[in-house]
Parts: C-alpha cells; sequence; structure tokens
C-alpha cells in the first residue's frame, strides 16, 4: 500500500481555489469528499434517497460501509449546497452521480470511482510543486490529520470517519455522537472555506468553537 498523502494548509490553499479548472461535477466531489471524510466509493455509489436536505444528513447504507454498518453524516451548510448543486447536474437519475457514458450501460447506473482520480491528476499536474499528487482516498486522510490539528477529540474524530471502535469501547459506548460530529464537521467546513477563499485562519480551540 501506498504511504497516504495529508494535505498541508499551504496546499490546501493552493488546491481548492484552483479546483473549477476540472470542470463543476469533480470540484464539487473533491470538496466533498474533503469536507465529510468519506471514501470515494461511498459518494459515487450514493443516492438521492440517502441524502435529506431537510434534516442535513447523508446516509451511507450498510452495502456501502466498509465495516458493514449504517452510518449518518451531519452535513454542513457547505455541504448541503454542494449536494443542491450535484442534484442539478444528475439530470433526474436515482444516483448523486450518474455515469455520463451510456455507451455500455444499460439504464441508471453511478459513475465509476477511476473517474475523478484522472481529473485530480490533471489538477496535480497543473498545481506543480504547490501541492503534492494526491488520490481521491488522500482527502479523507487530509480531513482526519487536520481534526488533530483544530482539536477534535479522538473519539470523535474517529467516528467522524466511521471507523469501529475496538475494544470495550465499541461495546458499550454506542452513541453515534452526531451532535457533536455535525460541530466537528462545521468547524473543518469553515477551515476549509478560509483555504479556498484565501482567508487568514487562527486555530480555535474546538472546546470554545463548539460550545
Amino acid at each position: 500500500n501506498r504511504t497516504r498523502i495529508m494535505l498541508t494548509e499551504a496546499e490546501l490553499r493552493a488546491m481548492l481555489p484552483a479546483l473549477p479548472t476540472i470542470g463543476r461535477q469533480n470540484e464539487l466531489m473533491v470538496k466533498i469528499l474533503l469536507a465529510t471524510a468519506t471514501r470515494i466509493g461511498e459518494l459515487t455509489n450514493a443516492e438521492w434517497e440517502h441524502v435529506d436536505f431537510e434534516k442535513r444528513t447523508w446516509m451511507i447504507p450498510p452495502e456501502h460501509s466498509k465495516n458493514g454498518r449504517r452510518f449518518v453524516i451531519p452535513m454542513t451548510d457547505q455541504v448541503t449546497e454542494w449536494f443542491s448543486n450535484l442534484h442539478t447536474l444528475s439530470f433526474g437519475s436515482r444516483f448523486v452521480l450518474p455515469i455520463r457514458s451510456r455507451k455500455n450501460t444499460v439504464g441508471d447506473a453511478p459513475m465509476h470511482s477511476i473517474t475523478l482520480n484522472a481529473a485530480v491528476n490533471r489538477l496535480c499536474a497543473t498545481l506543480g510543486t504547490k501541492c503534492r499528487r494526491f488520490t481521491p482516498h488522500d482527502l479523507r486522510s487530509t480531513a482526519r490529520s487536520h481534526f488533530g490539528a483544530l482539536g477534535v477529540d479522538l473519539l470523535i474524530a474517529e467516528r467522524c470517519l466511521n471507523h469501529s471502535l475496538g475494544g470495550l469501547v465499541a461495546i458499550y459506548d454506542q452513541h453515534d455522537y452526531l451532535p457533536e460530529r455535525r460541530k466537528v464537521l462545521e468547524l473543518w467546513s469553515r477551515f476549509i472555506r478560509a483555504c479556498e477563499a484565501g482567508n487568514d485562519w487562527n486555530v480555535i480551540p474546538l472546546q470554545k468553537a463548539v460550545a
């Protein structure tokens, strides 16, 4: 397995403003993956029935989750807007990201995960030394790395990534931490927005930021 790349703040500040160059759908995918710390397959297999715009949640069903468990992701205002943009681009498909080429496909189908890799490779080529070459899965590692820098509690950070909690924690603590995870992702979204806009960011202790 290759070593995971965790993009630095400087790399995010270079990469995020350049995303429009790879097309709107690819741009939205990268932003959603980064902001939700999800796996590429979870996003490409997502269906609109899993997205609740009113409750601002995205549900990953057991069959799409690596640990085989249903997982509900709280959507920030930013992520909700990005999903809304994708809804416009999906042209009535039941899939959030329907396949574009119908040549070898019968009926409605989700896009292939590998499609985004090619777009990200093009992006990295244009950024040169400003941002290391990364994969869609590295966005998940990047989010986890920055959670630590933002002072997120280890347990909550692991639940944000839908990691199974081992030992007695997994047995006795069945709480899904949805409110706590929403606060973490809202703080993370503000950080992403600051990087994209080129605004200064002062790290706020999470305990104060989410109080």
